[in-house]
């Protein structure tokens, strides 16, 4: 048999040490991963702790302020004692013996009813058994007159204990409503000390909303993850809809709570809180966070990763007004938003400056060409002016939307040459039919003085300046969109301006320029007026032949296409090209990767300053090897922080449909129509939304100004304002000022026509007044009330070839023109409060406080018969 070896020495060694250093070894490591899991990879719990220790602390000092204001108000001490006394005398006196001998009454009544109400209830229970049996007698044929006998006597045992059983109930109500009486000034007081420490007491609520209870302890609440999850908001790289998970608010946990305005953040309320995050807006428990401000919404392992501000990150959080870029990924309209101001006057200027004439982006496709037809400019403007605009146009026009191309002047005159080449065929047509006016002499003070009065007065100021600082419509900052005319004499001459102003269309049947429906002797005067304005430009030595000679013509038509002037203007036999600039329909999503910084080394690699730097100085990325051909714009800081936010807009993603706001027929009429108003200058005249009416400067009495247009749609009948669009007609005889004649097509003046409708939301666009069924009472009535007697009403309105009283500038519209032109309903709305549908109208109220002795006083009768008189006046039979 084998014997184990036994090791003497073996058995003097010891691994307790052995032992304890790895049993400590092991406690260390489980109480650093505990620390790791739990604190310094859960940086969320703290913020939470520490924001529940601030809402204790916040809520704890309110509580205190508001005690203290209790403490020290006598209406709710002297409240207070007499609660204290009131309950007193409940609990020892006379009351506390009738209290207390109620309560015996009360017991021996609930006994009493209880015994009888048993009793019924056994004798009910005897009668469906009985009923039962009767009916089951009836089925089988048998005899059911024993229990027609239970049944009748069992009835008459009920109907002997039913007033017995009313008399207990009543008894018992009795002494309960005799306690309530006696209980009642208490309940009175204790409801009127709620409502005085109401206020106070709500910050207990928060208090123990921020903390919970361990038997007799309260501690700070326990941190928990705060995620909403957004079904189907994005797409994987397999265009499949996935999920988004948003947990900004386990650290924002108050974005949506108002108090915290001045706290650091995460602790801080959001900006404009009651609109932005409303639920009609953007619940933050529905829509997250990251829909609008980007950030890696499932993150929360650090506040980097959270922003999004990490490496590889493709949408770091959007800070300050970057924010309004995300507004358009579900917003068709952006200009209404009030909180977007800079991505609404970035879009503006995108529309408007020129940018799609290079640019092709999805949703803009259709922005016509900003700049004036240059199918027949040789026979408009002086040569050598053109070359010199053409070189530098900010030298002629600092605020002009035309770019500097920063061209030599050889190239500038190449460019002319091509232009002068292809134009000099029509130009000529033109020439020939449209000779200089008879009647134009130069110099003619008289004529030119009677030209500046009609610009000052039929409407001229509207769109165009005529002096240093004159600038009617500003185009974001300082931009003009239409052209200042102090110096149009060194541009065109006086045959070009006679026949441009008489009718702009038979020179460019695409412009913007309206017909003011001028005659030939008014259209003179204009001319001589304008012809005073500035003087021909010097020429330029041997303009006409180097205009003239192929070598530039052909030099100029590649310069054209290099710089893609077509994309402005009409350029005969380049209808056709393609814009020359990138795509941006994405631009928003390029990465730095896909960003040319060119040889800087000054410029931070960011986006933002990339785009920055781009609008700013556009060819400043330009190296030896690499050409930028992007003219200089010379926008303004504002207009171009604004264009960024724009450009940031531009995505390859947009919210899925069931998360984006209105996108229907009604915003996309407004959106086109604006649109459409923009580009024929209608806020040069008119307010339109809140904004423009530029031209009501040049009035000191408000009356004689273009009127303003905001609530257009619910105010007029859409065929009425349709019709006026296409031919206007005087509404206000006294104003001098001409609403023109644009010529529109009939899908512009429909556009039109939907956009203020789309603005009033405006669900039903016709309305028909049937007057064959107002009440004669209603007309009786009205004559009355529109009497000199009552309102007078036409002692400032015109009613048809009767005049008011008056001074003109004191006179109102034609009521004679209500029947087509309002909407019934309107009438109505603006009876009732003229100052609430247009504030600042010299229309008074006369409602309500109309006179009590006609339609029995009912205000709402008399606004009625005003409505329904106005809307037959212009009848055969109306008076």
């Amino acid at each position: 048999m084998a014997v184990r070896g036994f090791d003497e020495s073996e058995e003097k060694k010891s691994y307790g040490s052995v032992f304890l250093l790895g049993t400590s070894l092991l406690v260390v490591v489980t109480l650093w991963s505990l620390w790791d899991d739990n604190i310094t990879r859960r940086p969320w719990k703290k913020i939470q702790t520490e924001f529940y220790r601030l809402d204790y602390r916040k809520a704890k000092a309110a509580y205190d302020e508001e005690d203290k204001k209790l403490q020290t108000d006598p209406a709710y001490q002297e409240l207070a004692k007499k609660l204290v006394a009131e309950e007193a005398s409940l609990n020892g006196g006379d009351l506390a013996k009738k209290l207390k001998a109620l309560q015996g009454e009360e017991v021996k009544a609930n006994v009493r009813f209880s015994e009888i109400d048993q009793e019924v209830k056994f004798i009910k229970s005897e009668l469906e058994e009985a009923w039962y049996e009767f009916d089951h007698a009836v089925q089988q044929g048998r005899n059911s007159k024993p229990y027609q006998e239970t049944i009748r006597e069992l009835d008459k045992e009920k109907a002997k204990l039913d007033p017995s059983l009313e008399a207990a109930r009543q008894k018992r109500e009795q002494i309960k409503e005799e306690a309530k009486k006696l209980h009642a000034g208490v309940k009175e007081m204790e409801t009127q000390l709620a409502k005085m420490t109401d206020e106070r007491d709500k910050w207990i609520r928060v208090m123990e909303n921020a903390t919970i209870k361990l038997g007799p302890l309260s501690i700070y609440k326990i941190p928990k993850i705060r995620q909403v999850v957004l079904d189907e908001f994005d797409r994987n790289n397999f265009d499949e809809p996935v999920g988004r998970v948003d947990r900004c608010q386990t650290c924002h946990m108050v974005a949506n709570r108002p108090g915290f305005e001045n706290e650091p953040q995460p602790f801080r309320t959001h900006p404009h809180r009651e609109v932005l995050l409303a639920d009609n807006a953007h619940p933050p428990g529905k829509v997250g966070c990251t829909t609008c401000h980007d950030g890696q919404g499932p993150a929360v392992n650090s506040v980097q990763q959270a922003h999004g501000e990490v490496h590889y990150w493709e949408f770091p959080l959007l800070r300050g007004a970057k924010a309004q870029s995300s507004c358009a990924s579900c917003h068709l309209d952006v200009q209404k938003l009030q909180d977007a101001p800079l991505l609404a006057q970035g879009q503006r200027l995108f529309e408007q400056v020129g940018c799609t004439g290079c640019h092709l982006v999805k949703g803009y496709e259709d922005i016509p060409k900003i700049g004036p037809s240059l199918k027949r400019v040789s026979a408009k403007v002086d040569p050598s002016w053109m070359v010199r605009w053409i070189q530098n146009p900010h030298n002629y026009r600092p605020n002009t939307r035309m770019p500097n191309f920063s061209l030599k002047e050889d190239e500038a005159v190449a460019i002319g040459a091509f232009l002068w080449s292809a134009a000099k065929e029509e130009g000529e047509k033109w020439l020939q039919g449209h000779p200089m006016p008879a009647g134009l002499r130069e110099g003619d003070k008289e004529l030119a003085a009677k030209g500046k009065n009609l610009v000052e007065s039929i409407g001229c100021r509207g769109c165009h300046g005529f002096a240093d600082g004159e600038v009617s419509t500003v185009l974001g900052k300082e931009k003009e969109i239409i052209p200042n005319l102090k110096n149009i004499a060194a541009k065109v001459g006086p045959r070009w301006i006679y026949h441009w102003v008489k009718n702009p269309r038979d020179f460019s049947p695409a412009t913007r320029m309206p017909s003011l429906r001028l005659s030939d002797q008014e259209v003179l005067a204009i001319t001589a007026y304008l012809a005073t304005l500035g003087s021909k430009s010097e020429e330029i030595t041997g303009i006409e032949g180097r205009l003239g000679d192929a070598k530039n013509v052909k030099q100029g038509e590649a310069l054209v296409r290099k710089y893609g002037c077509f994309g402005c203007h009409d350029i005969p036999g380049m209808e056709k090209e393609s814009r020359i600039g990138v795509e941006l329909t994405t631009f928003g999503s390029k990465t730095l990767e896909e960003l040319f910084f060119g040889n800087h080394t000054d410029i931070r690699n960011t986006w933002d300053d990339w785009t920055y730097n781009k609008l700013k100085t556009p060819r400043t990325y330009a190296t030896e090897r690499i050409e930028q051909v992007m003219p200089q714009f010379d926008l303004a800081e504002e207009d171009i922080k604004a264009l960024r936010i724009l450009l940031a807009s531009f995505r390859d993603k947009k919210a899925p449909s069931r998360y984006t706001a209105d996108h229907g027929q009604r915003a996309t009429q407004v959106v086109e129509g604006r649109r459409l108003m923009h580009q024929y200058n209608c806020i040069g005249c008119h307010e339109i939304e809140n904004r423009g009416g530029f031209i009501r400067k040049y009035y000191e009495n408000p009356a004689l100004a273009p009127p303003p247009l905001n609530g257009e749609g619910e105010k007029v009948q859409s065929h009425w304002l349709f019709g006026f669009l296409k031919q206007p007609i005087p509404l206000r005889p006294w104003v001098n000022v001409r609403m023109p004649t644009f010529s529109f097509s009939d899908q512009e003046a429909n556009l039109l026509v939907g956009f203020f409708n789309g603005l009033s939301k405006v669900e039903i666009p016709y309305a028909y007044f049937d007057d064959r069924k107002v009440p004669k009472e209603h007309l009786d009535a009205a004559r009355v009330l529109v009497s000199k007697d009552y309102f007078n009403c036409f002692s400032c309105h015109q009613q048809g070839d009767r005049k008011p009283e008056g001074p003109p500038e004191g006179w109102a519209p034609d009521l004679t023109l209500a029947r087509s032109r309002l909407n019934p309903h309107w009438i109505i709305k603006w009876l009732q409060d003229p100052q609430k549908v247009q504030p600042g109208t010299k229309m008074p109220s006369f409602f309500p406080g109309g006179p009590d002795n006609i339609l029995g006083g009912k205000d709402d009768k008399q606004i009625e018969a005003l409505r329904d008189h106005i809307m037959t006046l212009g009848r055969k039979d109306s008076g």
